[in-house]
């Protein structure tokens, strides 16, 4: 079971501003259309989709994901001099052509009643883990994560932010976002009381 938790204390200018554009242009099609799993996935809203499409792109091609997605953001949160950043860009080296992560309804309904009660009550973190799994668990994901992110409201600077994991000793938003086991995910923004907005992801490892 691998778990864990972002705390992120304030928004930052996101990268859904012009220019963005020239980031995605960079991609190869192809690479892109292969990653957008979830298009069409009605229950998803676009940032929701996007979001399983950023995690995508980093586990098909991590260090072109480093070169353009995570060197825009580190570039506007002026975050270069960042050890986490720099480890990142390691580990997104190493990162190439592992299992696409689908969308999926089991766990986008466990991400919504977290990111929904957490928004609601203030609460930070993984109360319940395990209660909010044990339907799940065993059968059909043999291994399940979560990352809770506080504080921004667009994929691209969830995922990046997760991904650099800054301050968090043991990487755990990083390793769950680029573990080959995860192959399922389910994605949710809600508003929360105290940071604003909120978005849990879940994952899960199922035979496919």
């Amino acid at each position: 079971m691998q778990k864990a938790v972002l705390f992120i204390l304030l928004a930052v200018v996101s990268l859904n501003s012009p220019g963005q554009e020239s980031v995605w242009s960079d991609w190869d099609p192809e690479i892109l259309r292969k990653a957008n799993t979830a298009v069409g996935i009605p229950y998803l809203s676009d940032e929701e989709q996007k979001v399983v499409t950023l995690m995508n792109l980093a586990r098909l091609d991590g260090e072109h994901f480093g070169k353009t997605f995570v060197n825009e953001w580190v570039k506007i949160n002026n975050k270069e001099k960042s050890p986490y950043v720099r480890s990142l860009y390691k580990d997104l080296k190493k990162c190439t052509g592992l299992p696409l992560i689908y969308p999926e309804k089991d766990l986008y309904n466990i991400a919504k009643g977290h990111a929904e009660k957490s928004g609601k009550t203030g609460h930070v973190g993984h109360r319940d883990f395990n209660k909010r799994f044990e339907n799940v668990l065993g059968n059909p994901y043999s291994r399940v994560g979560e990352n809770c992110s506080y504080g921004y409201n667009t994929a691209t600077d969830v995922v990046v932010s997760l991904l650099i994991d800054e301050g968090i000793k043991d990487l755990g938003h990083r390793k769950n976002i680029l573990n080959p086991a995860f192959n399922s995910a389910g994605v949710s923004f809600y508003p929360h009381k105290t940071y604003r907005y909120n978005c849990v992801v879940d994952f899960g490892s199922k035979l496919r």
